[in-house]
């Protein structure tokens, strides 16, 4: 039997882009689901708005409680797998159905996000642009084609959009308030959920619109006041955890940029610099498949190939559906006469990889 889902949408203000956000969800879900509505002191009609959804459970905070303080309203109502949903998404068809088969075909994942059009790290697609939610529907129907099963292990997941596995809910518990209207309780939630034992994962066939920031636009934190609000509760999140300041850097992010300074380098024939900014790439980002790939790729060119073959088993260790590692790895153990020790680590379920 499958586990119930409950959804929650907490928001202050911004009515339009909450009945935007509702109106697709209604319309684009469907697996069945309970929608718990939380309303935190809004003065433009939201509150009324959310009373009127058929179906859902609307709950009055009275005041702006922030956003993990809005959440843990509707988690106290919660059942099941948890959906927590920024107000300011459009969800496209098939978003649940997508993100709630990656969290099941990969059993030691307490949380999955999406891809999206707008979040800092590796969730976020580059330059897309839409006119409608048809053609939102339309970009998620390819995502989802082109990448079918795809997920990759982070180290974060930006919170306008988590599913949450109702054990590790059950373990980890509430939002912590003390990030106050907002910033950094997602990065922290997800600390807490990789500490009782889960792992993060983005489901790259999955896709959720986001327009980002409403709220706090509307709150007017912008320039000087967004940043202070980023500073105090970064340094609230580093005390919190006992972490150096370049800890909580978006190190997938940075792993990237390394990465491609090594591409760079290595169309400039320099294989060495290659190498050492590979390394410097894991070392920012240890779960990022893609770094060991590509250092195997170049440890390949330049005859190193039983090192080689040893990275292209760890990119696949990382991501089992990572098609270019695996290409790679059948090709190197074919050459090293390990090709039944690569055939069965391809062969392995993913959930043991």
């Amino acid at each position: 039997m499958a586990a119930r889902i409950t959804i929650i949408i907490p928001a202050f203000n911004q009515l339009e882009y909450c009945r935007q956000c509702v109106i697709s969800l209604v319309a684009n879900t469907r697996l069945p689901y309970s929608l718990v509505l939380v309303d935190n002191g809004s003065t433009d009609g939201v509150g009324e708005y959310f009373d009127r959804v058929e179906g859902a459970s609307a709950i009055h905070a009275g005041r702006n409680r922030g956003f993990a303080g809005g959440v843990n309203l509707g988690l106290a109502q919660a059942e099941g797998h948890v959906v927590v949903l920024n107000s300011d998404t459009l969800l496209p068809r098939g978003w649940l159905g997508r993100l709630v088969a990656a969290l099941e075909r990969t059993p030691d994942a307490g949380m999955v996000g999406p891809m999206t059009n707008y979040a800092s790290g590796p969730q976020q697609i580059d330059g897309l642009d839409f006119a409608s939610l048809d053609e939102i529907s339309a970009y998620a129907d390819g995502l989802a084609e082109r990448n079918q099963g795809q997920l990759i292990r982070t180290d974060r997941l930006v919170g306008f959009c988590l599913l949450i596995r109702d054990a590790a809910f059950e373990r980890v518990g509430l939002f912590d308030e003390s990030f106050g209207i907002g910033n950094y309780e997602d990065d922290d939630y997800g600390l807490r959920v990789r500490r009782a034992g889960y792992s993060l994962c983005i489901a790259q066939d999955a896709f959720v619109f986001h327009y980002g920031n409403r709220t706090f636009l509307g709150m007017g934190m912008t320039d000087e006041r967004w940043d202070g609000l980023l500073k105090e509760n970064r340094g609230r999140f580093l005390e919190k955890w006992n972490l150096r300041p370049e800890a909580r850097a978006d190190a997938a992010q940075e792993s990237r940029r390394l990465n491609g300074q090594a591409r760079q380098a290595l169309d400039a024939g320099d294989a060495p610099g290659a190498i050492r900014l590979l390394k410097e790439a894991i070392e920012a980002c240890p779960g990022l498949e893609l770094n060991y790939n590509d250092l195997g790729a170049v440890l390949w060119q330049m005859e190193e190939r039983e090192r080689a073959y040893e990275h292209f088993a760890r990119a696949v260790r990382l991501n089992p559906a990572y098609a270019e590692a695996r290409d790679n790895l059948r090709d190197a153990g074919r050459a090293l006469g390990r090709e039944d020790e690569a055939e069965s680590l391809l062969n392995r379920p993913e959930s043991d990889a």
